[in-house]
């Protein structure tokens, strides 16, 4: 039973949610006048002849992903040494 108004009350949540993000105005990437300048376009490539860049976005992701995982694991065993006292 509660099981299933969790389910309702979340599913709800996630419709109103998706109902505003339809209500917002598209943007497109090229739409925007962002560019990066001539010098550190330059670097970057230059950076990418000895390390490639798509394979330290891959280890930095990687990194991230597991440094947010030992922070979450370090939180939930606090959070217990907490219920247990």
């Amino acid at each position: 039973m509660i099981a299933a108004v969790l389910d309702f009350v979340t599913g709800g949540a996630l419709q109103l949610v998706l109902l505003l993000l339809g209500l917002l105005p598209t943007v497109s990437i090229a739409d925007l006048d962002i560019a990066m300048p001539q010098p550190v376009m330059d670097a970057v490539g230059a950076l990418n002849w000895f390390v490639p860049i798509g394979d330290m976005l891959s280890i930095l992701s990687w990194w991230i992903g597991l440094l947010v995982a030992v922070n979450a694991a370090i939180l939930v065993s606090r959070i217990l040494d907490m219920v247990r006292k």
